[in-house]
């Protein structure tokens, strides 16, 4: 028998819209469920929940996190036999950052060298299992990181990225992070291949890499083929390198303007490829299409994306507010808020060490001790949400796409997270709006995180 909880009196986040309807979940299952049919014995609605108005949205996707309450992702599983430790950290981690809103999240290793690869993915690939206790559920290892541009390293580790030397070939790439976390080596006829929705060959889902260097387009081609989600930043591309990387099969941008060219009139850089990789008529010429082979015809008729998704950090400290309202003007569809967040994520100010490097921690900006130079952020998703709607004026509805439908899609997930549509998991929020002293913009709270259809935080009880 299904167990069905109903939720009423909520305003769901339905594309643009917030829509005040019942949801239905299917506690067992942890999936959402139709209405149920009164005539089907085999249906009992366990509990009724009024939330009295509030906003129910889809649980937050973050794909771009490093690490939080004082763990990082890229530190040395290795330092007991079995990863014990590393293991243990992590999951308390997880079960700290559902608290957020975030019940999904691509954990994120920096640049590293291949043995710490080796070691770590095969811990941050996936989540198996389907308990809500659990935490934040992986959705697979984001690796950003070490084919980067040797001028756009920001904090990463210098030694990881110029060991790996100015090339990016596939060889190279796939030895670097292992074949085995890349790319699935069960037998074809073993009952432990599955074919879910969003699935991916191995561990690791999403890899940023500058497009720039050689070798890099046929490791973006052949990558993107099998499955793993590529994005191009850390970059010194021009447009025209840019553009190339989108061809090739990469679908996002990391973290927009942070590590790449300026846009500058007569040579857009990757900036440019917010408006579209396709130059129809870069010579300015008069044509008439006449023929269906015309290959100006085929250009408009391209089945490939050619204006990528990008991410975007709404700390406040990694870009303007002016320069995100200039790229959600110009490609709204596209932006995907992250939160580059780092292990100094909920802790207290002050300098510490980060793997082999000292940061410096004030508020939520952290910086490379001694320099300028921007490591990565203390900010959580509700806090870049509340920023990008004070900066943007953008709807509740457009800026929670962000966080939930948007990266969904990136992923290939979109009928499994970041949806309250029937047959998607049970993964959602529930937020209310407080009104801020001298802001006309309310800012959204979390007040209650589900996962899996099962209640794992609430507000009023902490």
């Amino acid at each position: 028998m299904s167990e069905i909880i109903q939720i009423i009196n909520a305003r769901l986040v339905e594309g643009n819209s917030l829509v005040s309807r019942s949801l239905w979940i299917d506690s067992l299952a942890g999936i959402f469920v139709p209405s149920p049919d009164p005539a089907l014995v085999k249906v009992k609605v366990v509990s009724t929940i009024d939330l009295q108005g509030r906003i129910l949205s889809p649980g937050f996707i973050d794909l771009q996190i490093n690490g939080a309450y004082g763990f990082d992702f890229s530190e040395d599983a290795s330092k007991d036999a079995a990863g014990v430790s590393y293991k243990n950290r992590y999951s308390e981690t997880r079960q700290k950052l559902i608290k957020t809103g975030t019940t999904s999240f691509l954990p994120t290793m920096t640049s590293q060298h291949a043995e710490r690869y080796h070691q770590n993915l095969p811990f941050l690939g996936p989540s198996k299992s389907r308990n809500p206790f659990e935490g934040s559920e992986s959705l697979g290892a984001h690796c950003e990181g070490p084919f980067f541009a040797h001028n756009r390293m920001g904090v990463h580790l210098p030694e990881a990225i110029q060991s790996s030397g100015p090339s990016s070939e596939p060889e190279l790439v796939i030895r670097t992070y292992g074949a085995s976390n890349l790319f699935n080596t069960t037998p074809p006829n073993s009952q432990e291949q599955e074919s879910e929705p969003g699935k991916i060959p191995s561990h690791v889902r999403m890899i940023t890499m500058a497009p720039e260097r050689p070798g890099a387009l046929s490791t973006i081609q052949q990558l993107s083929n099998k499955g793993i989600i590529m994005s191009i930043g850390h970059m010194a591309a021009n447009y025209t390198q840019a553009a190339a990387g989108i061809k090739a099969g990469a679908k996002m941008m990391t973290h927009l303007y942070n590590q790449m060219n300026p846009h500058h009139h007569r040579e857009p850089g990757p900036l440019g490829i917010l408006g579209g990789t396709m130059d129809i008529n870069p010579e300015n010429e008069t044509k008439v299409i006449l023929e269906e082979n015309d290959s100006l015809h085929h250009a408009h008729h391209d089945p490939r994306p050619t204006r990528p998704y990008f991410g975007i950090i709404a700390d406040g400290h990694h870009v303007h507010p002016a320069s995100i309202r200039l790229a959600h003007l110009t490609h709204p569809e596209g932006l995907v808020l992250v939160t580059d967040a780092l292990m100094l994520l909920g802790g207290e100010d002050g300098t510490v060490d980060w793997l082999t490097r000292r940061l410096t921690k004030k508020g939520i900006k952290v910086m490379l001790e001694g320099t300028d130079i921007i490591a990565g952020s203390c900010v959580t998703i509700p806090q870049c949400i509340n920023n990008f709607r004070k900066w943007t004026g953008a709807s509740i509805p457009a800026v929670l796409q962000a966080v939930t439908s948007r990266p969904a899609s990136i992923l290939g997930m979109e009928n499994v997270k970041g949806s309250l549509r029937d047959g998607a998991d049970a993964d959602f929020v529930v937020l209310s709006e407080e009104g801020v002293l001298g802001q006309s913009v309310s800012e959204l709270v979390v007040d209650q995180v589900w996962k899996f259809g099962v209640k794992v935080f609430d507000r009023d009880l902490e």
